[in-house]
This record gives C-alpha cells, structure tokens and sequence, in this order.
C-alpha cells in the first residue's frame, strides 16, 4: 500500500534521527510538527441503498466495518515522543471527507484503543468521537480539531503495548429532497484520516 510504503521510508529516517538523539544527554532540544497518515476508507452507498435510488425524504444509517489501524513503525516513532505538556502539546486530527452524490450525510468518525470502545456507552479513556456533516451541494470538506492530552495518552499506549487502533464512520446519509436520487456502485463517501503531532527533538 501506498501508505505503507510512505510510513515505512519515514520511520527509517525518523528512527535515525531519534536513535541519534537519544545518545546525546545534552543536546538542545525542541518542538516539531510530524505529519501522520492513518487511514483512509469508503463507505459505497449502493450497499445501503440497495435498489438503486435513494427515495425523496429518505434517509438510512450508514457505516464501514470497524477496522484496526496499525500503530507500529514509523508511527510508533513519532507516538512515543509526542509532547504531552498542555502548555506545549498541538496534536490535531484532521478527517476530509468527500462524495459525489447529491445526498446530505451527518457522521462521526471514532478512534479507540478497542473494538468495543465504537459502540460502548462507556468508551475507554480518550476514544476519539470526530462529528462532521455535509449537505447535498458538498463534495468534500475538511475538518480539524485539536486532540486531548487524554487522546494523546490513548494513542500512546496502544503504541507501547503493540495493539492497534480502532477506527470506525458511522452515521446516516439520506436525500432530502423531493425527487428521487440514482446511485451506482461508483457511489461512495469516502474518508482520509490524518494527525499532525508535536513532537520533542533534540540535536547535536
């Protein structure tokens, strides 16, 4: 996978660059900005609907199977040194989500340490609940929002402990209007997960 390969080209030079930083007790040391790819994922509308169309003032829930998310590599890398002082820390989610067909679709994307966190009433510490909508005339938006030092921790952990994250959109997609909306297998919502972390450094 595409993303695969990139993370695994950045681990190797951010594994470098923290393996060197770490011999060198008195190094100056800093704040970075580390960019992360997490997931990216479609929902196709034609196995909601699955007539065809979408009729007018309809609507329907709409999700993906939870999937797990590799926390290892390079991303673990950049995990376990992410600064979790609150006076510092800036790690912010970013979810892009887009579709093609004319419909309106209210979602929350969740992150969580387990599976059973997606649909617990009582989630573990710092599962992530990311809302977004979108109405008919959208084809993609963009969201960002800064994640908990609780968050943070959450991702960590499963980092140390070589578990993966769970990741889940669910929602409901429905049309609104007063006329009937065709969908064909190409239809689809898709998502494009990412966190930009902050990250101490050091240097000789």
């Amino acid at each position: 996978m595409r993303m695969r390969r990139a993370l695994g080209f950045a681990g190797a030079v951010m594994a470098g660059a923290f393996a060197a930083c770490k011999d060198v007790p008195f190094a100056p040391k800093w704040d970075a900005d580390m960019y992360m790819p997490l997931s990216t994922r479609s929902i196709y509308l034609n196995n909601v609907f699955t007539f065809g169309f979408i009729p007018p003032n309809t609507s329907d829930t709409a999700s993906f199977t939870p999937q797990q998310q590799d926390v290892s590599g390079a991303i673990k890398d950049v995990l376990k040194n992410v600064v979790t002082d609150p006076t510092r820390a800036q790690t912010i989610l970013t979810l892009t989500i887009g579709k093609h067909t004319a419909i309106q679709a209210t979602d929350t994307l969740f992150v969580a340490p387990d599976s059973s966190s997606l649909s617990s009433g009582s989630p573990a510490s710092g599962t992530i609940r990311f809302p977004i909508a979108l109405a008919t005339t959208d084809t993609s938006l963009t969201k960002a929002d800064t994640i908990s030092i609780a968050s943070i921790q959450m991702m960590q952990s499963a980092a140390d402990a070589g578990t993966p994250l769970w990741i889940q959109l669910r929602g409901r997609v429905g049309n609104p209007s007063t006329s009937p909306v065709t969908i064909t297998q190409a239809d689809s919502i898709t998502i494009k997960l990412t966190v930009t972390a902050r990250v101490a450094v050091s240097h000789r």
